[in-house]
């Protein structure tokens, strides 16, 4: 059996994608200058591992941490406007893999991992008010 895709954009798509692409460089800079001020400010908190990045050669479209008590910050986050995510399920465990054995990293990020607000508009004083949320969660200050 023989499948034939015809994958076109329509003039609408395209004109939407030609403007964005005109955005690419500037999207690509504050990526990369959100996730360096969540490590600058994040520091030193026991409780949150930042995964390692390239910023050389690759952009953090998202801000994915490893978190002790993930569920009571995620929701004292929502308690003050800040909607940050559970990551995806481990994947050895998803439907489509099943892959037999144990898989401990895999697990851990299943159970540990939180993505932070990541939008490219998010401001220095959002990154900020998000920061001090965190600290207060695990340092009540």
């Amino acid at each position: 059996m023989l499948f034939l895709f015809f994958f076109k954009f329509t003039e609408l798509q395209a004109c939407l994608g030609v403007e964005q692409m005109k955005k690419l460089s500037w999207r690509v800079g504050r990526k990369k200058e959100i996730l360096k001020q969540y490590q600058q400010q994040l520091n030193g908190i026991q409780q949150i591992q930042f995964f390692e990045q390239d910023l050389e050669h690759t952009t953090p479209w998202f801000i994915d941490v490893m978190v002790e008590c993930r569920e009571q910050l995620q929701g004292f986050l929502k308690e003050k406007g800040v909607g940050a995510r559970v990551m995806y399920p481990p994947i050895n465990k998803q439907l489509c893999y099943q892959m037999p054995g144990e898989h401990p990293v895999s697990n851990q990020v299943g159970q540990k991992g939180l993505w932070l607000p990541s939008a490219a508009q998010l401001t220095d004083e959002q990154i900020h008010f998000i920061c001090h949320s965190i600290k207060e969660f695990y340092y009540g200050k």
